[in-house]
């Protein structure tokens, strides 16, 4: 997700359609949040440095926030085993 100022959402939408993901990153799917000035990509990264490589070009529109998740079932089988 980048947060931005609302003046920014020009920037970031020129932004997002000349964007490319790189080859070892799957994309689910984009989004922009109407009226509340952020966009959201859900994407399956393998490692963080493919994660940097998203991010790092957004880094003058906003403030990239990463939020890392598991399948329910599958952080659910984690916890027990903890």
């Amino acid at each position: 997700m980048v947060q931005m100022e609302s003046g920014d959402t020009s920037k970031l939408m020129e932004l997002w359609k000349e964007f490319k993901y790189p080859d070892e990153v799957k994309l689910i799917n984009r989004y922009l949040l109407i009226g509340r000035h952020i966009s959201v990509a859900i994407f399956d990264a393998p490692n963080e440095e493919a994660i940097l490589k998203i991010t790092y070009p957004f880094r003058e529109i906003g403030v990239p926030h990463i939020a890392p998740a598991l399948p329910l079932e599958e952080a659910l089988e984690i916890m027990d085993r903890m």
